[in-house]
Protein backbone atom coordinates (compact mmCIF):
# COMPACT_ATOMS: atom_id res chain seq x y z
CA UNK A 1 0.00 0.00 0.00
CA UNK A 2 2.84 2.38 0.86
CA UNK A 3 4.47 1.63 -2.47
CA UNK A 4 1.22 2.43 -4.31
CA UNK A 5 0.93 5.72 -2.41
CA UNK A 6 4.49 6.65 -3.35
CA UNK A 7 3.72 5.96 -7.01
CA UNK A 8 0.64 8.15 -6.83
CA UNK A 9 2.66 11.00 -5.31
CA UNK A 10 5.37 10.64 -7.93
CA UNK A 11 2.84 10.55 -10.76
CA UNK A 12 1.28 13.79 -9.45
CA UNK A 13 4.68 15.43 -9.35
CA UNK A 14 5.44 14.31 -12.91
CA UNK A 15 2.10 15.66 -14.11
CA UNK A 16 2.53 18.99 -12.29
CA UNK A 17 5.98 19.51 -13.83
CA UNK A 18 4.67 18.40 -17.26
CA UNK A 19 7.25 15.60 -17.37
CA UNK A 20 4.46 13.15 -18.20
CA UNK A 21 3.52 15.36 -21.17
CA UNK A 22 7.07 15.00 -22.48
CA UNK A 23 7.02 11.21 -22.00
CA UNK A 24 3.80 10.99 -24.02
CA UNK A 25 5.53 12.68 -26.97
CA UNK A 26 8.48 10.26 -27.09
CA UNK A 27 8.64 7.40 -29.65
CA UNK A 28 6.70 4.32 -28.58
CA UNK A 29 7.77 0.71 -28.90
CA UNK A 30 5.88 -2.01 -30.75
CA UNK A 31 4.02 -3.46 -27.80
CA UNK A 32 0.55 -4.88 -27.18
CA UNK A 33 -0.79 -3.71 -23.83
CA UNK A 34 -3.87 -5.58 -22.59
CA UNK A 35 -5.71 -4.13 -19.59
CA UNK A 36 -7.96 -6.13 -17.27
CA UNK A 37 -10.93 -4.60 -15.49
CA UNK A 38 -13.31 -6.42 -13.18
CA UNK A 39 -16.09 -4.49 -11.46
CA UNK A 40 -17.03 -0.87 -12.21
CA UNK A 41 -18.67 1.23 -9.52
CA UNK A 42 -18.26 2.31 -5.90
CA UNK A 43 -16.02 -0.10 -3.90
CA UNK A 44 -17.27 1.32 -0.61
CA UNK A 45 -20.85 0.27 -1.27
CA UNK A 46 -20.32 -3.51 -1.34
CA UNK A 47 -20.36 -6.04 1.52
CA UNK A 48 -18.13 -8.20 -0.69
CA UNK A 49 -14.65 -7.73 -2.16
CA UNK A 50 -13.94 -4.01 -2.58
CA UNK A 51 -10.63 -4.88 -4.24
CA UNK A 52 -12.37 -6.33 -7.28
CA UNK A 53 -13.52 -2.83 -8.32
CA UNK A 54 -11.19 -1.55 -11.05
CA UNK A 55 -12.74 1.88 -11.55
CA UNK A 56 -15.80 4.01 -11.01
CA UNK A 57 -17.84 4.88 -14.08
CA UNK A 58 -16.23 8.34 -14.28
CA UNK A 59 -12.76 6.83 -13.94
CA UNK A 60 -13.40 4.29 -16.68
CA UNK A 61 -14.67 7.04 -18.98
CA UNK A 62 -11.50 9.01 -18.30
CA UNK A 63 -9.31 5.95 -18.90
CA UNK A 64 -10.88 5.22 -22.28
CA UNK A 65 -10.55 8.84 -23.37
CA UNK A 66 -6.87 8.81 -22.45
CA UNK A 67 -6.15 5.51 -24.18
CA UNK A 68 -7.86 6.58 -27.39
CA UNK A 69 -5.91 9.84 -27.41
CA UNK A 70 -2.46 8.27 -27.05
CA UNK A 71 -2.66 4.70 -28.38
CA UNK A 72 -3.95 2.48 -31.13
CA UNK A 73 -6.95 0.94 -29.34
CA UNK A 74 -8.04 -2.29 -31.05
CA UNK A 75 -10.85 -4.78 -30.70
CA UNK A 76 -10.13 -8.05 -28.90
CA UNK A 77 -10.23 -10.01 -32.17
CA UNK A 78 -7.65 -7.64 -33.65
CA UNK A 79 -5.47 -8.01 -30.55
CA UNK A 80 -5.61 -11.80 -30.75
CA UNK A 81 -4.67 -11.78 -34.41
CA UNK A 82 -1.74 -9.48 -33.61
CA UNK A 83 -0.66 -11.90 -30.89
CA UNK A 84 -0.89 -14.87 -33.25
CA UNK A 85 0.86 -13.14 -36.16
CA UNK A 86 3.96 -11.75 -34.48
CA UNK A 87 2.80 -8.63 -32.68
CA UNK A 88 1.76 -5.02 -33.34
CA UNK A 89 3.52 -2.48 -35.57
CA UNK A 90 3.06 0.25 -32.90
CA UNK A 91 1.95 0.68 -29.29
CA UNK A 92 -1.49 -0.93 -29.13
CA UNK A 93 -4.04 -1.31 -26.34
CA UNK A 94 -6.91 -3.77 -25.82
CA UNK A 95 -9.48 -3.60 -22.99
CA UNK A 96 -10.87 -6.70 -21.27
CA UNK A 97 -13.23 -7.42 -18.36
CA UNK A 98 -13.32 -10.57 -16.23
CA UNK A 99 -16.21 -12.31 -14.43
CA UNK A 100 -19.24 -10.63 -16.04
CA UNK A 101 -20.69 -8.69 -13.11
CA UNK A 102 -23.94 -6.85 -13.79
CA UNK A 103 -22.18 -3.49 -13.56
CA UNK A 104 -20.22 -4.44 -16.69
CA UNK A 105 -23.53 -4.23 -18.54
CA UNK A 106 -25.02 -1.29 -16.64
CA UNK A 107 -21.94 0.96 -16.46
CA UNK A 108 -18.99 -0.28 -18.52
CA UNK A 109 -20.85 -1.20 -21.70
CA UNK A 110 -22.47 2.25 -22.27
CA UNK A 111 -19.11 3.94 -21.69
CA UNK A 112 -17.24 1.73 -24.16
CA UNK A 113 -20.00 2.08 -26.72
CA UNK A 114 -20.01 5.89 -26.37
CA UNK A 115 -16.31 5.91 -27.29
CA UNK A 116 -16.67 3.40 -30.13
CA UNK A 117 -14.41 0.92 -28.31
CA UNK A 118 -14.96 -2.85 -28.26
CA UNK A 119 -14.07 -4.71 -25.06
CA UNK A 120 -13.77 -8.43 -24.40
CA UNK A 121 -15.89 -9.76 -21.52
CA UNK A 122 -14.87 -13.12 -20.10
CA UNK A 123 -17.80 -14.96 -18.51
CA UNK A 124 -17.82 -17.83 -16.02
CA UNK A 125 -20.90 -19.52 -17.44
CA UNK A 126 -22.21 -20.94 -14.15
CA UNK A 127 -22.53 -17.37 -12.82
CA UNK A 128 -24.38 -15.79 -15.75
CA UNK A 129 -27.66 -14.16 -14.63
CA UNK A 130 -27.22 -15.44 -11.09
CA UNK A 131 -27.12 -14.08 -7.55
CA UNK A 132 -24.41 -16.57 -6.54
CA UNK A 133 -21.70 -15.01 -4.36
CA UNK A 134 -18.36 -16.22 -5.82
CA UNK A 135 -15.50 -17.46 -3.68
CA UNK A 136 -13.49 -14.21 -3.62
CA UNK A 137 -16.56 -12.25 -2.52
CA UNK A 138 -17.37 -14.88 0.10
CA UNK A 139 -13.85 -14.65 1.56
CA UNK A 140 -14.04 -10.84 1.70
CA UNK A 141 -17.53 -10.98 3.25
CA UNK A 142 -16.28 -13.34 5.98
CA UNK A 143 -13.30 -11.09 6.77
CA UNK A 144 -15.51 -7.98 6.85
CA UNK A 145 -17.84 -9.73 9.33
CA UNK A 146 -14.99 -10.88 11.56
CA UNK A 147 -15.55 -10.52 15.29
CA UNK A 148 -11.77 -10.54 15.74
CA UNK A 149 -9.47 -7.63 14.98
CA UNK A 150 -6.52 -10.00 14.54
CA UNK A 151 -7.07 -12.99 12.26
CA UNK A 152 -4.66 -15.89 12.78
CA UNK A 153 -4.82 -18.70 10.25
CA UNK A 154 -2.95 -22.03 10.35
CA UNK A 155 -3.72 -23.33 6.84
CA UNK A 156 -1.94 -23.50 4.44
CA UNK A 157 0.61 -22.13 6.93
CA UNK A 158 0.59 -19.88 9.98
CA UNK A 159 -0.21 -16.25 9.17
CA UNK A 160 -1.51 -13.27 11.13
CA UNK A 161 -3.50 -10.32 9.80
CA UNK A 162 -4.17 -7.29 11.98
CA UNK A 163 -7.28 -5.58 10.58
CA UNK A 164 -6.74 -2.38 12.56
CA UNK A 165 -3.20 -1.97 11.22
CA UNK A 166 -3.86 -3.09 7.65
CA UNK A 167 -7.34 -1.68 7.18
CA UNK A 168 -10.19 -3.93 6.09
CA UNK A 169 -9.59 -3.66 2.32
CA UNK A 170 -5.88 -4.52 2.59
CA UNK A 171 -6.63 -7.35 5.03
CA UNK A 172 -9.08 -8.83 2.53
CA UNK A 173 -6.50 -8.44 -0.24
CA UNK A 174 -3.77 -10.21 1.76
CA UNK A 175 -6.03 -13.07 2.86
CA UNK A 176 -7.25 -13.58 -0.71
CA UNK A 177 -3.61 -13.77 -1.85
CA UNK A 178 -3.15 -16.71 0.51
CA UNK A 179 -6.36 -18.34 -0.72
CA UNK A 180 -5.18 -18.04 -4.34
CA UNK A 181 -1.64 -19.22 -3.62
CA UNK A 182 -0.28 -22.55 -4.85
CA UNK A 183 -0.05 -23.74 -1.21
CA UNK A 184 -3.83 -23.66 -0.78
CA UNK A 185 -4.69 -27.00 -2.34
CA UNK A 186 -7.94 -27.38 -0.37
CA UNK A 187 -9.95 -24.15 -0.85
CA UNK A 188 -12.98 -25.51 1.02
CA UNK A 189 -10.86 -26.18 4.10
CA UNK A 190 -9.42 -22.65 3.91
CA UNK A 191 -12.87 -21.05 3.77
CA UNK A 192 -14.27 -23.32 6.48
CA UNK A 193 -11.41 -22.58 8.88
CA UNK A 194 -11.46 -18.84 8.12
CA UNK A 195 -15.19 -18.76 8.87
CA UNK A 196 -14.59 -20.36 12.25
CA UNK A 197 -11.67 -18.08 13.12
CA UNK A 198 -13.68 -14.95 12.23
CA UNK A 199 -16.81 -16.28 13.98
CA UNK A 200 -18.71 -15.17 10.90
CA UNK A 201 -21.75 -16.44 9.02
CA UNK A 202 -20.91 -17.02 5.32
CA UNK A 203 -23.15 -15.25 2.80
CA UNK A 204 -25.96 -17.05 1.05
CA UNK A 205 -27.17 -16.00 -2.37
CA UNK A 206 -27.46 -12.25 -2.78
CA UNK A 207 -30.95 -10.77 -2.81
CA UNK A 208 -30.24 -9.13 -6.17
CA UNK A 209 -28.74 -10.23 -9.49
CA UNK A 210 -24.95 -10.00 -9.33
CA UNK A 211 -23.98 -11.08 -12.85
CA UNK A 212 -25.23 -10.07 -16.29
CA UNK A 213 -27.72 -12.43 -17.90
CA UNK A 214 -27.75 -13.84 -21.43
CA UNK A 215 -30.16 -11.25 -22.81
CA UNK A 216 -27.86 -8.50 -21.57
CA UNK A 217 -24.82 -10.27 -23.03
CA UNK A 218 -26.58 -10.60 -26.39
CA UNK A 219 -27.43 -6.89 -26.32
CA UNK A 220 -23.79 -6.07 -25.64
CA UNK A 221 -22.67 -8.34 -28.46
CA UNK A 222 -25.07 -6.61 -30.86
CA UNK A 223 -23.54 -3.32 -29.67
CA UNK A 224 -20.02 -4.36 -30.67
CA UNK A 225 -18.70 -6.09 -27.54
CA UNK A 226 -17.04 -9.52 -27.64
CA UNK A 227 -17.17 -12.47 -25.26
CA UNK A 228 -14.83 -15.21 -24.17
CA UNK A 229 -14.77 -18.03 -21.66
CA UNK A 230 -13.68 -17.70 -18.05
CA UNK A 231 -14.37 -21.42 -17.54
CA UNK A 232 -17.69 -22.70 -16.22
CA UNK A 233 -17.14 -22.60 -12.45
CA UNK A 234 -14.21 -20.15 -12.10
CA UNK A 235 -12.19 -22.79 -10.24
CA UNK A 236 -8.42 -22.29 -10.16
CA UNK A 237 -7.39 -24.71 -12.90
CA UNK A 238 -4.33 -26.20 -11.24
CA UNK A 239 -6.54 -27.56 -8.45
CA UNK A 240 -8.29 -29.72 -11.10
CA UNK A 241 -7.20 -32.81 -13.00
CA UNK A 242 -6.39 -32.45 -16.70
CA UNK A 243 -9.67 -34.18 -17.51
CA UNK A 244 -11.69 -31.87 -15.25
CA UNK A 245 -10.03 -28.84 -16.83
CA UNK A 246 -11.03 -30.00 -20.30
CA UNK A 247 -14.61 -30.40 -19.11
CA UNK A 248 -14.56 -26.81 -17.81
CA UNK A 249 -13.33 -25.60 -21.20
CA UNK A 250 -15.73 -27.72 -23.21
CA UNK A 251 -18.82 -26.93 -21.17
CA UNK A 252 -18.24 -23.18 -20.96
CA UNK A 253 -17.57 -22.96 -24.69
CA UNK A 254 -20.65 -25.03 -25.52
CA UNK A 255 -22.90 -22.80 -23.37
CA UNK A 256 -21.42 -19.55 -24.68
CA UNK A 257 -21.78 -20.57 -28.32
CA UNK A 258 -25.34 -21.77 -27.79
CA UNK A 259 -26.43 -18.60 -26.01
CA UNK A 260 -24.53 -16.08 -28.14
CA UNK A 261 -24.92 -17.75 -31.51
CA UNK A 262 -21.29 -17.35 -32.55
CA UNK A 263 -17.94 -19.13 -32.25
CA UNK A 264 -16.21 -18.60 -28.90
CA UNK A 265 -12.61 -19.81 -28.87
CA UNK A 266 -10.82 -17.46 -26.46
CA UNK A 267 -10.24 -18.03 -22.74
CA UNK A 268 -9.09 -15.98 -19.74
CA UNK A 269 -7.63 -18.17 -16.99
CA UNK A 270 -9.34 -17.72 -13.60
CA UNK A 271 -6.92 -15.76 -11.36
CA UNK A 272 -4.43 -15.97 -14.24
CA UNK A 273 -1.21 -16.05 -12.19
CA UNK A 274 1.62 -18.38 -13.31
CA UNK A 275 0.59 -21.09 -10.85
CA UNK A 276 -3.11 -20.85 -11.81
CA UNK A 277 -2.67 -22.62 -15.17
CA UNK A 278 -0.24 -25.17 -16.56
CA UNK A 279 0.83 -27.04 -19.66
CA UNK A 280 -2.13 -29.36 -19.00
CA UNK A 281 -4.37 -26.28 -19.23
CA UNK A 282 -2.85 -25.20 -22.54
CA UNK A 283 -3.08 -28.74 -23.95
CA UNK A 284 -6.70 -28.91 -22.81
CA UNK A 285 -7.53 -25.63 -24.51
CA UNK A 286 -5.97 -26.78 -27.77
CA UNK A 287 -7.83 -30.08 -27.57
CA UNK A 288 -11.18 -28.34 -27.04
CA UNK A 289 -10.77 -25.94 -29.94
CA UNK A 290 -9.54 -22.69 -28.40
CA UNK A 291 -7.14 -20.46 -30.33
CA UNK A 292 -5.88 -18.15 -27.58
CA UNK A 293 -5.89 -17.52 -23.83
CA UNK A 294 -5.11 -14.56 -21.58
CA UNK A 295 -3.19 -14.67 -18.30
CA UNK A 296 -3.29 -12.00 -15.60
CA UNK A 297 0.06 -11.39 -13.95
CA UNK A 298 1.37 -8.36 -15.77
CA UNK A 299 3.89 -8.24 -18.56
CA UNK A 300 4.19 -6.72 -21.99
CA UNK A 301 3.39 -8.49 -25.24
CA UNK A 302 6.34 -7.67 -27.51
CA UNK A 303 6.70 -8.68 -31.17
CA UNK A 304 7.73 -12.29 -31.75
CA UNK A 305 7.67 -13.00 -27.99
CA UNK A 306 3.91 -13.50 -27.58
CA UNK A 307 2.56 -16.92 -26.62
CA UNK A 308 -1.02 -17.16 -27.93
CA UNK A 309 -2.01 -19.19 -24.84
CA UNK A 310 -0.34 -16.76 -22.45
CA UNK A 311 -1.27 -13.30 -23.72
CA UNK A 312 -0.30 -11.15 -20.78
CA UNK A 313 -2.53 -8.55 -19.15
CA UNK A 314 -2.08 -5.80 -16.59
CA UNK A 315 -4.72 -5.44 -13.88
CA UNK A 316 -6.35 -2.03 -13.51
CA UNK A 317 -6.58 -1.23 -9.81
CA UNK A 318 -8.19 2.21 -9.56
CA UNK A 319 -5.17 4.27 -10.65
CA UNK A 320 -5.56 8.03 -10.64
CA UNK A 321 -5.58 9.75 -14.04
CA UNK A 322 -2.01 10.91 -13.40
CA UNK A 323 -0.81 7.42 -12.57
CA UNK A 324 -2.55 5.80 -15.54
CA UNK A 325 -0.90 8.37 -17.82
CA UNK A 326 2.51 7.63 -16.34
CA UNK A 327 1.97 3.84 -16.41
CA UNK A 328 1.00 3.76 -20.05
CA UNK A 329 3.59 6.33 -21.16
CA UNK A 330 6.48 4.51 -19.48
CA UNK A 331 5.21 1.14 -20.69
CA UNK A 332 4.90 2.30 -24.29
CA UNK A 333 8.38 3.86 -24.29
CA UNK A 334 10.24 0.99 -22.61
CA UNK A 335 8.10 -2.01 -23.52
CA UNK A 336 9.21 -3.50 -20.21
CA UNK A 337 8.32 -1.26 -17.27
CA UNK A 338 4.92 -0.72 -15.65
CA UNK A 339 4.87 2.12 -13.15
Amino acid sequence: MASANKRELLSRAFAATRFTDILELLPQRRVLLVLTYHRVGDPMSTPYDSGVYSATGDELDEHVRHLKRHFNVVSPDEAIELARSGGPSRATVCITFDDGYLDNYEIAYPILRSHGVSGMFFLATSYVGSSVVPWWDRIAFIVKQSKRSVIRISYPDAREFNIKELGIREACREILKVYRSAKTTDPERFERELTGICEAIPPGQDSQQLFMDWNQAREMQAGGMQFGSHTHSHTILTTLSAEAQREEFRLSREILERELGRTVDVMAYPVGSPHAFSQDSIAGLRATGYRAAFSHYGGFNRPNEIHPFDIRRFPVDRPSRNRLRLQTAVGAITGSRWF
